[in-house]
């Protein structure tokens, strides 16, 4: 059984745009390349990835799991790239960074040991906290830059943001639940059912300002600041949630099924970045972190 980089890439594409022709454009290929490269990666696997919509295509269970080690093989080699061509620095000196709760939980712990043993020398401290205080924060120069949700960021010229992740928010329902056998899920789907809401990094507002838009507000059941709450509860068929898939993981703590589904009229994003004081210059390190640590979150967006 073999299969190319080439493919995986194609393959990552398809499951994040759920569209033969964007994740082609996306690929710089043809349509009939794609669509060719993913027949072909179907035959090596002897399995069915995706089904085709009238829309676009759904990946399959088996597309679903094959989509996470994708994911982690294509990340894995970019790694061992990077391992040869960027050698440990030798500078010295402290770099403060503000973190975003939700970038603390899942991004902090995927990226600060490698961040910590490719600069040794230097004193990197990682400081939690919401987002208004980080702005201040920073507009007080106590933090070098923050890493934050910029989606969720007001307008402020005091202030640069940049998108480093764009990850968007899909339904997350318990294996078997009525609505994933719809062949597509709109968002009047769930305004009745159970609503599972997570409250941390502006959140809330969001979610509930997105389903005023449409129309629609949720039937929230329960709040909680726990993403393992919500996944466990999610997973025991207590209620829906929709969340992004930089925090998505198929399994709750129980070891139950979570599976997930785009919305088919509501595309929202988790915009993830930095965020950085207007009209002034940052130190030397912290300008080195900031560069290596868009490489390393970037990679993690690509993996999700």
């Amino acid at each position: 059984m073999r299969f190319t980089l080439r493919q995986l890439e194609f393959f990552i594409a398809l499951a994040q745009t759920q569209q033969i022709s964007k994740a082609a454009s996306q690929c710089n290929i043809s349509q009939s390349s794609m669509t060719v490269a993913m027949r072909n990666l179907e035959s090596t696997l002897n399995n069915q990835l995706f089904i085709r919509l009238p829309k676009g295509i759904q990946l399959t269970a088996a597309g679903e799991r094959f989509a996470h080690y994708a994911r982690k093989i294509i990340n894995d080699s970019q790694i061992a790239i990077d391992d040869l061509l960027y050698q440990p620095q030798l500078e010295k000196g402290t770099v403060n960074i503000g973190i975003a709760k939700t970038l603390s939980a899942y991004l902090l712990p995927a990226i600060i040991l490698e961040v910590e043993q490719h600069f040794p020398l230097m004193t990197i401290n990682f400081i939690e906290a919401n987002p208004q205080v980080l702005t201040e924060s920073l507009k007080r120069q106590e933090t070098d830059f923050s890493l934050l949700l910029t989606s969720n960021i007001p307008p402020d010229s005091a202030l640069n943001t940049e998108i480093f992740i764009r990850s968007p928010r899909r339904l997350w329902a318990a294996q078997g639940h009525p609505l994933l056998n719809q062949s597509v899920i709109h968002l009047a789907d769930i305004e009745n059912l159970p609503f599972l809401l997570l409250d941390t990094d502006e959140y809330p507002d969001v979610i509930t300002e997105h389903w005023r838009s449409q129309g629609g507000s949720p039937n929230i059941s329960f709040t909680t600041t726990s993403f393992e709450t919500v996944r466990s509860l999610v997973a025991k068929g207590k209620g829906v949630t929709i969340l992004s898939d930089l925090v998505y993981r198929p399994w709750s703590l129980e070891g139950l099924r979570v599976m997930r589904r785009s919305i088919a009229d509501s595309t929202t994003y988790m915009d993830v970045g930095a965020v950085t004081l207007n009209h002034s210059s940052m130190t030397e390190a912290a300008t080195t972190v900031l560069n290596y640590l868009r490489r390393a979150i970037t990679r993690q967006g690509d993996e999700s």
